[in-house]
């Protein structure tokens, strides 16, 4: 898969995640499959494997307060949401994510900085179970 030729959200995320890396490698988090070429045929088997319109750039598994996880969107300053992308995260905020539309690598830092300063839940350090086939 290639990046599209024109994409100018991938600067911003890109050195988002290159700060990700650095300042909090621990976290567990991963990237939506969107910003790619790809052929037809690839996107329908993406699509008969679950993958969504509308999925956020970067989805993190990371309880704080009393949201599930963290939702980020990347736009430029200019960037506007598609109604897919309105639906998807609205939802999600609706289902307990926290969710945030952001414009620049400082701003997405920003909001992940004052998400994870929020307390972690205690009923997530509870969740230790057996998983049938990773034992």
């Amino acid at each position: 898969m290639a990046l599209k030729a024109a994409d100018p959200e991938f600067p911003i995320q890109a050195a988002f995640v290159t700060t990700l890396q650095i300042c909090y490698p621990d976290l567990l988090y991963t990237i939506a499959p969107s910003g790619f070429i790809m052929s037809a045929g690839m996107a329908v088997k993406m699509m008969r494997m679950g993958y969504r319109k509308g999925t956020p750039d970067i989805l993190f598994f990371e309880p704080r307060g009393v949201f599930f996880g963290l939702l980020i969107e990347f736009k430029t300053p200019t960037g506007t949401i598609s109604e897919a992308q309105r639906v998807f995260l609205l939802s999600a905020r609706d289902r307990g994510y926290k969710v945030a539309i952001c414009r620049s690598t400082a701003q997405g830092i920003a909001i992940l900085d004052e998400y994870l300063r929020l307390p972690v839940p205690p009923h997530s350090l509870q969740w230790e179970y057996p998983i049938p086939g990773l034992e």
